[in-house]
């Protein structure tokens, strides 16, 4: 009898330690081409329902387990899988090797205005003349998204010392402005990480381990972090613990969401 309700313990243990027994890593890879560009190129990992884009240089990083499906597709490539073996898993960084796609068509029939055909080369010869940029000039400019700048409130006294008053900013400090536009930030900031740790895991490692809908997954997570060491947990990597916080918080969850 003893050793029937040994098996069985044995068995229960193995079921129910088998979530955190999975090993998650966020796998580099380098997309690789003679000729064509390498960057925008779809990598999914069709188990958990997450996804990236590779980068200007064809580099990607993606979360990934053993035994897991990647695919990679674009528009000039052929479509490709890979199976997530040990050695790859084990890898620093792999290399992945695509295929261009040849569109061949039946005929191509050339029309007037000196049009060659190829694409590049009549535009590079159309004589579109193109605006003129802080770099034709040979001035530095910023490319990037500006953001607008909040004053600090010694600045604001500073200003009204010298009598140099910028009413707008006063307007905007008295009217709440500026603390609504740093709430806002903070909001972008915090939803931006959710969605970070979301897309690691994936859509299909909440829905089948935590029985939660799609609609759930964000709310689940942001309660979790702010119930929970959960940031730092996943900062560090520590992704055993972190699918055991998951785990403690559901609890917490399913208590405080119950349908009225």
């Amino acid at each position: 009898m003893k050793t029937i309700l040994g098996i069985v313990t044995f068995f229960i243990c193995l079921s129910g330690g088998s979530l955190y027994s999975q090993q998650f890593k966020l796998l580099q890879g380098k997309l690789a081409h003679e000729n064509l560009s390498l960057s925008g190129i779809h990598v999914v990992n069709t188990s958990r329902a997450n996804a990236v884009i590779s980068d200007a240089n064809g580099f990607f990083e993606i979360s990934v387990q053993v035994g897991e499906r990647l695919q990679f597709s674009g528009i000039q490539f052929k479509f490709k899988e890979l199976i997530i073996s040990q050695s790859v898993f084990d890898s620093e960084i792999i290399t992945v090797y695509l295929d261009a796609f040849v569109n061949e068509l039946d005929e191509v029939v050339v029309r007037p205005h000196d049009l060659s055909g190829n694409l590049s080369s009549d535009i590079a010869n159309a004589n579109i003349p193109r605006p003129l940029n802080f770099y034709d000039v040979g001035i530095p400019g910023f490319k990037g998204q500006r953001k607008e700048r909040i004053p600090s409130i010694k600045e604001m006294a500073l200003g009204l010392a010298l009598v140099q008053v910028d009413v707008e900013a006063v307007y905007k400090y008295v009217s709440g402005y500026y603390r609504k536009l740093k709430l806002k930030r903070k909001q972008d900031k915090e939803f931006k990480t959710m969605l970070k740790i979301i897309e690691f895991y994936g859509l299909y490692f909440f829905a089948e381990n935590y029985n939660l809908e799609p609609e759930q997954i964000y709310d689940f997570v942001l309660g979790c972090n702010e119930n929970t060491t959960l940031l730092l947990l996943f900062n560090q990597s520590r992704h055993q613990e972190v699918v055991q916080t998951f785990s403690d918080y559901l609890k917490i969850y399913t208590q405080t969401n119950v349908p009225d």
